[in-house]
């Protein structure tokens, strides 16, 4: 399979830097071409302390010439949609060396785009939502999660991947009201050691219920890989997660939200509220070089 962007499926770097960016369909791609080439080449200078991931929104991926489209995201309202054209996500081995590879980035970036989000985000624990749950237990491994993750060969963007991102901002103090059962209700796994509830014991609403299924008999399966964010006043999760088809993140949200299959409602909708949503392909390294030559 053509060689998917490194960082994908390494959990090894705890500090992260999730950048959104707009730019307009009248600029200068032969410009914003050269740019993310100066992406890349600070991204290669730093491999050892670092992965830099490159994806792009449905209309920049067009004026690159891609093969393929593909929507903007949109859950017909239930959540914000804000669709952008660039996405950079940053992974590094200390906060130094994503603030100075950030800066790099944006400095190559800033007179032809928009920065429309900038999400400083970081491993909680053992890599803990922080609810205090651990996050993507779900995960498919080894190839499986390969399968999950990368779209296959003989389709368009073959060894690519679709992304899909969502800042969600926690209401924590609600949620330490709960008691620890509570709590896992909401989840549907335990706090301590993070194992999924039996179907028995599975409530209709956990969260887990809602989201790990099969649909026509094939598993709905993604790669997480979300992120916790900010300080004493807000803080949440930064949803970030990978696909071999754009399909399974609409499902996943329908049934979350209540609109699919049984109009069950995810209770962890009471505790956490998404603040913005966008849908990314995020090319092999083949293909992105090819998009990028001038």
């Amino acid at each position: 399979m053509t060689q998917h962007q490194a960082g994908i499926f390494d959990k090894r770097y705890r500090d992260h830097l999730l950048l959104e960016y707009r730019w307009a369909p009248s600029g200068d791609v032969a410009a914003l071409r050269s740019a993310l080439r100066t992406v890349l080449a600070a991204r290669d200078a730093a491999a050892e302390r670092s992965f830099v991931l490159v994806g792009f929104g449905p209309r920049l991926l067009a004026a690159l010439g891609g093969t393929h489209s593909f929507d903007d995201f949109d859950l017909d309202g239930l959540v914000p949609s804000t669709q952008g054209e660039l996405w950079i996500w940053v992974q590094a081995a200390d906060r130094g060396t994503a603030f100075d590879l950030g800066r790099s980035v944006h400095g190559a970036l800033a007179s032809l785009c928009d920065l429309t989000l900038e999400v400083d985000a970081f491993v909680y624990h053992d890599l803990r939502d922080l609810m205090g749950f651990v996050d993507g237990i779900g995960n498919p491994e080894g190839e499986r999660g390969r399968q999950a993750a990368l779209i296959p060969a003989g389709q368009p963007g073959a060894g690519g991947s679709y992304v899909f991102t969502q800042k969600w901002r926690h209401n924590l103090d609600a949620f330490a009201k709960l008691s620890v059962a509570q709590q896992e209700n909401v989840f549907g796994r335990t706090k301590v050691d993070a194992v999924e509830f039996d179907d028995e014991r599975m409530p209709d609403d956990a969260h887990v219920g809602r989201t790990d299924v099969d649909r026509d008999g094939v598993p709905q399966k993604i790669w997480r890989r979300s992120v916790p964010y900010g300080g004493v006043r807000e803080h949440g999760l930064y949803f970030l997660a990978f696909s071999c088809e754009l399909s399974r993140f609409d499902y996943l949200l329908r049934r979350m939200y209540g609109v699919a299959d049984d109009n069950v409602r995810d209770h962890m909708l009471s505790f956490t509220e998404p603040q913005t949503g966008a849908y990314w392909f995020l090319p092999a390294e083949a293909e992105l070089a090819a998009l990028l030559q001038s």
